[in-house]
Formats: structure tokens, sequence, C-alpha cells
């Protein structure tokens, strides 16, 4: 098999040196679930998965949508510099929609999809999953509500005063602005403590021995959704609300 193939080519009969030349990211994907990349460079993917018990096929589909160029789902913060490169209000709705918001709807649906199937196979022998259920469906809940109040509500608002000659902001959208900083404000609150007390429940996110790759996606996924979740809670407060409110008082 060629090292210069592209990751959605890769079979679980490539090695695990050709997946990481095909690209670098999957790497660090694999060594988040309990891969030990360098030991097995030149195994395929199926026999390591055979070792672990694990299912190569879960993994390698795992991988290839979490790798950058697939989802926009990347691992790294954004830096003030790129940040810094974003101008309008339009811009930043819709940086914030497609890095962000997208992402982690793709995420959280995930989570959706494993965690039943996850707590049917792993409830009695790991009960602290028992005890996240109900944790994590309030917080599925609440995080909904609040991807679609940005993307209906607050996000179009934003739009509208974006385009809005100065001075001839209608006053309801004004309103509605002021009012939606509380909403935002709220709903961050209570959403970052759903997620330190889903932390908390669920072992800190942490593998148990010999655990099968099902679970441990699982716990990387949830890693995921919450270090991405508190980057846009931060760039939201950081940069677009303050921005917002200076457009709205040069309105006055």
């Amino acid at each position: 098999m060629k090292t210069d193939q592209s990751l959605a080519q890769l079979t679980p009969e490539a090695t695990i040196g050709q997946i990481i030349n095909a690209n670098t990211e999957a790497g660090e994907l694999l060594a988040s679930i309990g891969l030990s990349v360098s030991e097995h460079e030149s195994e395929t993917l199926r026999s390591v998965c055979q070792q672990q018990q694990w299912s190569e096929v879960e993994v390698l589909k795992w991988v290839k949508k979490h790798t950058n160029g697939t989802n926009g789902n990347t691992m790294t913060q954004p830096s003030e510099t790129s940040l810094s490169n974003i101008t309008g209000l339009s811009n930043w709705t819709e940086y914030l929609e497609r890095e962000f918001v997208k992402p982690n709807q793709s995420l959280l649906e995930e989570l959706h999809q494993s965690f039943p199937r996850v707590l049917k196979i792993h409830g009695n022998q790991y009960t602290w999953l028992k005890d996240t259920k109900w944790h994590f469906e309030q917080f599925q809940e609440n995080l909904e509500m609040y991807f679609e109040f940005e993307q209906r509500t607050f996000f179009p608002l934003v739009e509208q005063l974006s385009s809005t000659k100065k001075k001839s902001l209608n006053h309801g959208v004004v309103q509605k602005l002021n009012n939606s900083f509380g909403i935002i404000q709220r709903d961050q609150d209570r959403l970052k403590r759903q997620m330190n007390t889903i932390r908390e429940k669920d072992n800190g996110f942490n593998n148990p021995a010999n655990t099968c790759s099902t679970l441990r996606i699982q716990n990387k996924n949830f890693t995921l959704l919450f270090d991405k979740l508190e980057q846009q809670f931060q760039i939201e407060a950081d940069h677009l609300l303050p921005k917002i409110k200076k457009k709205l008082q040069a309105q006055k």
C-alpha cells in the first residue's frame, strides 16, 4: 500500500504508520484513546485492535471523522492572531457557527448515539455511567436549546445589527439583543456547571484498564465537546459580545 494515500482511502489493513503519514492528527487521536503509536507503527490497525479487543471499524471511522478537513472539528485552540483577522459582526457569527456550533452539534449527536449503548454494555461494571445518565440528558437538552437560541434568534439579530445603518436600528431589535446578553450568560453558566458535574460523575473521562473502544471514544468525544464548547463560550465573551455592545452604543 502506498504511504501517500489520503486517510479517507485507508482501511483497517493500513498500518499505524501509514495512517499517521496520511494525517498526523490521526496519530494524536489514536493515542488519545490509549493506543501506543510508537510501539505499533509497523502493525495494521486491525491487528492492534484485535490485540486490544477493540472494533477496528469503529476506531477508523471515528478517526476519519475527527481529523482536520473532514468536519471542521479541529483539536487546536484558535490563536488570538487568527481571531484578530475576523472583521464584521456577520463574519463573527459565521465563524462561530462553522468552527464551533456545527462541530459541537455533531459531537453532541455522537454522544447521544453512543451513551445508551455504552450504558447497556458497561453500566453494571462502571456504575458511574448510571450516575451520569440523568445529568447528560439534562445537559443535552439545555445545550440543544442554547444552539437553537443562537442559530434562530441571536445570530439573526446580530446579522440585522451588522447590516443596519447608524441610528436606524429598530428599537425592538435593540431590546431583543440586550435581553439576549442575559440569556446567554445564564445558559452558559448553567452549561458550565453541568459540564463540571458530568466530568466528576464520569470519572474525569479516564479510561479503565482493558475497556472497549466504544467507551474510550465516548470519553474522548466528551473531552472534545467540552473543550470546544468552553472555547466557544470564551470567544463569545471576549470578542462577539463586546463588539455587539460597542455597535449598539454607536447606534445611540
